[in-house]
């Protein structure tokens, strides 16, 4: 079964990793709790940002649903959006973008050669401010993306605000 595999193969890969923590949500490895601490440095440290992933009846073929659990304030993500639906835009998990590459950018869509190690890596590196996954120039909340570009210090006391409100224990 692909979805253990992955799993196994994620665990590994961030076992060592304090900031990344991955666990079933109940009984399968088919849906996944992940929990990223924001990296110091960034607006987000210290936070922990939980995620849910499930990997569904078409997995690896279809990209696994991913839904930010934990409010905050990001250019990408868009905690506005209720659970069942996309809140986070990333091409890698998005289903319309199955096999396609942005032109433009050169994100690239799921394929089945791609892993759930591959989604982790993207989604901390939304957390951690990477680009190019933090993308403030294509964002799913337009006024943290507008922010973000044009008056980064208003952005970042917004997302530290947002952090210490939501996303500390």
């Amino acid at each position: 079964m692909r979805e253990e595999v992955d799993y196994t193969e994620a665990v590994e890969t961030f076992k060592d990793e304090n900031l990344v923590r991955l666990e079933p949500w109940g009984m399968n490895v088919d849906h996944l709790r992940l929990t990223i601490t924001g990296r110091e440095g960034t607006p987000y440290a210290g936070g922990k940002f939980m995620f849910e992933i499930k990997m569904g009846d078409n997995y690896p073929f279809s990209p696994p649903y991913v839904y930010e659990h934990t409010l905050l304030w990001h250019p990408n993500i868009d905690s506005s959006i209720p659970p069942g639906k996309i809140n986070i835009c990333l091409d890698l998990i998005n289903p319309e973008l199955v096999g396609k590459v942005d032109i433009k950018t050169g994100a690239s869509g799921w394929t089945p050669s791609k892993t759930l190690t591959n989604v982790i890596e993207a989604l901390k590196g939304q957390i951690h401010c990477e680009p190019p996954f933090f993308n403030p120039a294509d964002p799913l909340n337009f006024e943290a993306g507008d922010q973000a570009l044009n008056n980064y210090r208003k952005f970042d006391n917004k997302a530290k605000e947002w952090t210490k409100k939501y996303a500390m224990n």
